[in-house]
This record gives C-alpha cells, sequence and structure tokens, in this order.
C-alpha cells in the first residue's frame, strides 16, 4: 500500500495560499477585536453595578451601557465619575490604552481610580438643601426652591424608606443640610438609595472632569431591560 501524500507538501502554490489564508483570517480577527474593544471601550462600554446605592432604579448586579459621548449633562441623568484618580505619565497612559484594548478594559495596570455610579441633582450655579432625604434645589437664575422631582429631565424614584426607631442621623450620611451653592463645573451627585450611599453627602462636590460615563440603558438581567434616560 502507498503513503499517502499531502498535497500541500509538494505544491509550492498550494502551500502559498494557505499561508496566505491563515494570515487574512489572523489579520482578520485581530482587526475585529481591536474594532469590538475600541467600540466598547470609546462609544459604548458595559458596566456592572455591584451595589445597592442605585436602588430601586438600577438594583445590584444589573449591567447596564453607558458612554463617554457627549458632555452635557442633564439633571437627573446617571453618570459614572472617577475618584482617587492619579496624574500618569505618557508612557503609563499608553500603557493602560493597549493592556485595556487586550483584556476588554478588565485589566488597567496604572490605573486605579474607584468609579461610581451615581445620579447627577445639582448643576453647576444651582443653590440646593436637603430635608428629610429630599433634595430641593434653586437653578442658576431663578428666585424659588424646587423639589428634585420638579426639575429633573429624567424621572426617578428614590429609596427613602423611614428609618429604624432609635436610627440616629449623625451616623452615616446625612439625610438633611443646609444651603450650598456650586460653582463652575460643579456637579453635586446622589444615590437613590438614599440612607445607605457614599455621595456628595460624603466626599462633596464632583468636578465635570471626574465625570466619565452617561449611562443610557440595562441590558441585564433580561426582564430589566429598560433606558434609564426615560420613563418606562
Amino acid at each position: 500500500m502507498s503513503k499517502s501524500t499531502n498535497i500541500y507538501e509538494i505544491s509550492y502554490s498550494l502551500k502559498q495560499e494557505r499561508r496566505r489564508f491563515i494570515q487574512n483570517a489572523v489579520f482578520f480577527v485581530v482587526v475585529f477585536f481591536l474594532a469590538l474593544n475600541a467600540i466598547l471601550t470609546f462609544v459604548i462600554c458595559p458596566v456592572q453595578q455591584r451595589a445597592a446605592s442605585m436602588e430601586p432604579n438600577v438594583p445590584s448586579g444589573t449591567c447596564v451601557f453607558a458612554t463617554p459621548l457627549g458632555r452635557k449633562i442633564k439633571r437627573g441623568e446617571i453618570i459614572i465619575i472617577a475618584q482617587n484618580e492619579k496624574n500618569l505619565t505618557f508612557r503609563q497612559k499608553l500603557g493602560d490604552l493597549l493592556v485595556g484594548a487586550f483584556t476588554f478594559q478588565k485589566i488597567r495596570p496604572w490605573t486605579s481610580e474607584k468609579s461610581l455610579m451615581r445620579r447627577a441633582v445639582g448643576l453647576p450655579g444651582d443653590t440646593l438643601y436637603m430635608k428629610d432625604y429630599i433634595l430641593y434645589v434653586q437653578p442658576k437664575d431663578q428666585k424659588h426652591f424646587f423639589t428634585e422631582f420638579e426639575l429633573n429631565q429624567v424621572p426617578y424614584s428614590v429609596d427613602i424608606s423611614v428609618p429604624p426607631a432609635g436610627w440616629n442621623p449623625q451616623i452615616g450620611v446625612r439625610g438633611s443640610f443646609d444651603k450650598i451653592t456650586l460653582g463652575e463645573n460643579e456637579y453635586y451627585v446622589l444615590g437613590d438609595n438614599r440612607l445607605s450611599c457614599a455621595d456628595s453627602r460624603l466626599f462633596g462636590k464632583v468636578n465635570g472632569a471626574n465625570i466619565q460615563k452617561r449611562v443610557l440603558f440595562s441590558y441585564y438581567p433580561l426582564n430589566q431591560i429598560k433606558f434609564l434616560k426615560f420613563k418606562k
């Protein structure tokens, strides 16, 4: 019985054709991977909410899509903000970009900021105060205060359950505070879970430069798919 012969071993043209096919396939996969990663990084980004701070609107475990595009923040919009951001050198930024590109932003060795999902309830120039966990807002150039729900362009609800008996209002986040006025490019952010959330009541005003993304809609769990910028 004659030994079978691999046609690619004797045909130079076929070997070249196979090599080109493999190179093209690898090139296509790499380009597709980088293009998809660029879209998920710079156009629309998946973010998972890991805490109860935005309940009832965005429960813990909810996955949302957010975008860094469009920097004008609407009153009541959910945003992603960065805390503890440090200045990076050009090489560190480039390293973060390259490593993040191949890990879908799961690993960024030189970036240490902590991202938080919160709601922008105060815009630059606003004067604010809170009473019993409800925010009152006097917009810039207006004379009267309104509740946050009367002004917001993005309707939502908040969890302001009655604190348990004996609750000390001086412990944890405050349910009331005196008037403050926001300066240029300053925002006031709150969680929807007003009793249990680290927000501007603890860490103060947020500079616009620290706003990373605007949340568009939730996509998981599947029975909770909804736009978070509009009413249901």
